[in-house]
């Protein structure tokens, strides 16, 4: 099998678990942005506003600590594999994270708006659709697949495979006022209504490589909760058959529980007229703090404990993948074997939402104008905590008008964002942006034959390969109303 074919492969196994997005970061320092409320409930734009219904803030994006440059290498001219000979062990476990994972969230707000009242006190309401999904993979899953390529005789425990997916209807209400000149504080309360959710943890993943077959077996528990959702295990089967009532859900009112969960905030501005540091700003916040419970005639509870024989890749040439073909069909084949559900009794089933932490630093200068802005950001999941640094120059010529350029690091590759609002104090406010733009690229010689004869005449003898497959891009719509409040 040619390597590029390889390649296809794990983008398209990959690719579902990489589709969503998390809070527009370049945002964080534009003044009147309204999405930077979604970070910092103290925030607030210097007019009324409402939203457009279902244009008002939509998002897509991808994000993983793990990019391209952890699976594919440039080696003499070519990208190859991380199972290719030429990547060393050593090599390859530098560049994979301790705990590699793949991040969704999509959302879209159905209803949106904000106003003014006394004193500068500042009131959010918003109602939205919000899905996303957590994947956690055990770096050892990866280093198996290194290590275990032509061995025998290696037995390897893989434990904390977990797989989280959730879907909901979510209202908030939010407030900030100031507190003393130049502090600013704000808190959201949210209902979270969830509709449907779904979960794997495999506490074990047992392998042992031998000559003539490879074992792998799995222990762990699957959770799903959905009204209407109904999962039979036939006698002598091993693969379960499911089953949907939409009646039923709508006569539940398509709830699986409920939930809430609180957003804290605050800014302190300096107020210090003709002095250096005049107008620098310290803010910080913590968002989607609380809980969801799930009813327990919504949910379905199984343990899985499984077990198969496969041929492995003892057959298969590290270099060549000649044979990868028939040791993947087989697996394929025999891998419902390793889902063996067994029901447990029903049970009503609490989860922790993921919060997020914001952390900023803004400086302004040439008569703030212009600034610059430093955000530390950090995600807990429900198995480790994620973080990341993102530096934005913010330029602001007129108070209707702004333009941020960022650049995100410290677990993350080298991507570049940038952010367009257009904020008059009244009329149509428009806004669009993204975080993630890739910025290095490798060639990829490998598919040079399939490359177009009219692009090849023009000097092309590959395709560019992003080393980043991280990607996002808000967009939204909305029409400021003025307030005498406002800034």
């Amino acid at each position: 099998m040619k390597t590029h074919k390889l390649i296809i492969i794990a983008a398209v196994l990959l690719m579902p678990l990489m589709a969503g997005a998390q809070a527009l970061k370049g945002s964080y320092f534009i003044d009147n942005s309204l999405n930077r409320n979604k970070m910092n409930p103290a925030f607030a734009p210097r007019s009324n506003y409402f939203q457009m219904p279902a244009l008002g803030n939509l998002s897509v994006g991808v994000m993983s600590n793990m990019d391209v440059p952890t699976f594919l290498y440039p080696m003499n001219g070519e990208l190859v594999t991380f199972l290719n000979s030429q990547v060393s062990m050593k090599q390859f476990e530098s560049a994979l994270p301790k705990h590699p994972h793949f991040d969704a969230e999509a959302s879209a707000n159905l209803i949106n708006f904000g106003f003014y009242t006394k004193q500068k006190s500042f009131w959010t309401f918003d109602l939205g659709i919000r899905t996303g999904m957590d994947t956690d993979l055990p770096a050892d899953l990866f280093l198996f697949l290194k290590k275990g390529t032509g061995t025998s005789g290696q037995s390897y425990n893989i434990a904390n495979v977990n797989a989280y997916a959730t879907a909901s209807v979510q209202a908030a209400l939010g407030y900030s006022r100031d507190i003393f000149e130049g502090l600013r504080v704000g808190a959201k309360v949210r209902v979270i209504a969830p509709v449907a959710y779904a979960a794997m943890n495999l506490e074990n993943v047992r392998l042992t490589t031998g000559r003539d077959k490879w074992t792998v077996e799995t222990e762990g528990y699957v959770h799903a909760a959905l009204q209407g959702l109904e999962v039979n295990q036939p006698e002598g089967e091993v693969m379960p058959e499911i089953e949907f009532d939409l009646n039923r859900m709508l006569q539940n009112k398509a709830l699986a529980g409920f939930g809430f969960s609180v957003d804290l905030g605050a800014e302190y501005v300096l107020d210090l007229p003709g002095e250096l540091f005049d107008g620098i700003s310290v803010s910080a916040a913590i968002t989607d703090l609380g809980t969801v419970r799930y009813k327990k005639e919504a949910v379905h509870s199984y343990s899985t404990q499984g077990s198969i024989d496969w041929v492995g890749f003892q057959n298969v040439g590290v270099d060549d993948l000649e044979n990868l073909d028939a040791a993947i069909d087989d697996f394929v084949e025999k891998a419902e074997g390793l889902v063996n559900l067994k029901e447990e009794k029903s049970s009503s089933l609490s989860r922790s939402t993921m919060p997020n932490v914001y952390l900023g630093v803004e400086v302004p200068f040439l008569y703030k104008k212009m600034s610059a802005g430093l955000l530390y950001s950090g995600r807990f999941s429900h198995s480790y905590y994620r973080n990341e640094l993102t530096a934005s120059l913010n330029i602001t010529p007129t108070r209707w008008f702004a333009l941020g350029l960022n650049y995100s690091f410290l677990n993350t590759a080298k991507t570049m964002g940038a952010i367009l609002e257009l904020t008059p104090k009244a009329g149509v406010n428009f806004f669009l942006g993204f975080d993630y733009l890739p910025l290095a690229y490798a060639s990829a010689p490998m598919i040079s034959e399939e490359i177009p004869d009219f692009l090849a005449k023009k000097g092309f003898t590959g395709c560019p390969v992003p080393l980043s497959w991280r990607m996002n891009l808000h967009m939204g719509l909305s029409f400021a109303l003025g307030s005498k409040y406002g800034r």
